[in-house]
């Protein structure tokens, strides 16, 4: 008994150690997963950032030349009333005759008198819109020299001014008086309304003539265009039209605006003669200029062109009137 006793424990014993070691050999518990710092640290190295690719520095005058062209109107911009010229990149035109119009060394156009140009300038600022068309902005200044100058017939506005009787190169003076006295007569409408729409880059003149069967001494303005044909602008008789029509007759007129020759007679019921040749002055004075600033550059950086270019000719020579002084 004893004996199988002694077996059947060395039996257990053995069984004991022998499932003890089995278990060791097959044990397969997986490894603990990598701290982060680990994971880190065998990680591989990421590429360097591509250095990035400076902005280009920006050009101050080609974007100035862009900001020309994007506000430009028929090769003029305008920068607080001040007229400027560009050519088809940009650039101002500087030192150089458009027709009768002259631009200086800086590029700013001129009428030979810093009192008139800034008056000019002032006015063409307060009075227009960026929004506005060149035309709606000649039609906004006519408008204006007929409602502000007050009519003045009498006395030293008709004896000292009256151009069609031997007068020449008065438009200056008297459209900076018309600009700072607000009255004057028909003279004084026409000096003032050439000076604007000349502001606005347009072939101006104001013009000394008659008019009526009894030829009356009379101004008025004549616009040029491209093509050599005449604009009258009389806002003085405009000006006489409503005081007649409206406020006397209780009536109402239509605005003339700017007529040819004949549209203006057959609408006013009279005639318009010019007694002296309207530009001959203009193309004096604007020769006599031309020659001043050749002198003071040496060699004029003007170049031959048409309305709208950079020109050495003076002043745009002036088609025939287009209807005979009235008899």
């Amino acid at each position: 008994m004893k004996k199988r006793l002694a077996q059947l424990l060395c039996l257990l014993v053995f069984l004991t150690v022998f499932s003890g070691c089995g278990t060791a050999a097959l044990k397969t518990e997986p490894d603990p997963p990598a701290s982060p710092k680990q994971r880190e640290a065998v990680s591989p190295s990421p590429s360097p950032s591509p250095t990035p690719t400076p902005a280009p520095t920006p050009d101050p005058e080609e974007e100035a030349r862009q900001q020309r062209l994007k506000e430009a109107q028929d090769g003029f911009v305008w920068e607080d009333g001040y007229l400027y010229a560009i050519d088809e990149e940009g650039n101002l035109k500087t030192d150089c005759w458009i027709g009768v119009l002259y631009f200086g060394r800086d590029g700013r156009y001129t009428s030979g008198s810093k009192k008139l140009d800034r008056l000019v300038a002032d006015v063409i600022s307060e009075n227009t819109k960026d929004s506005m068309t060149r035309m709606e902005k000649l039609e906004a200044m006519y408008d204006y020299t007929r409602d502000n100058i007050q009519y003045v017939g009498y006395g030293n506005h008709e004896m000292t001014y009256q151009p069609a009787h031997g007068k020449d190169g008065w438009m200056v003076e008297i459209a900076t008086e018309a600009l700072e006295e607000g009255h004057g007569n028909c003279y004084y409408f026409a000096a003032q309304f050439c000076a604007l729409a000349r502001g606005l880059g347009y072939q101006a003149y104001a013009v000394g003539g008659v008019f009526s069967a009894m030829e009356d001494p009379h101004g008025w303005v004549v616009i040029l265009d491209e093509d050599g044909n005449q604009w009258l602008c009389d806002p003085e008789m405009e000006y006489k039209l409503h005081y007649w029509v409206e406020e006397l007759n209780g009536g109402t007129v239509s605005s003339y605006f700017y007529r040819s020759q004949q549209e203006l007679e057959g609408e006013t019921g009279t005639a318009y003669g010019q007694v002296k040749d309207p530009f001959a002055a203009e193309q004096k004075e604007a020769e006599e200029r031309e020659k001043a600033a050749s002198a003071k550059s040496g060699t004029g950086s003007a170049r031959p062109g048409t309305p709208g270019t950079a020109s050495t000719t003076p002043a745009t020579a002036a088609p025939s009137p287009a209807v005979s002084p009235a008899a």
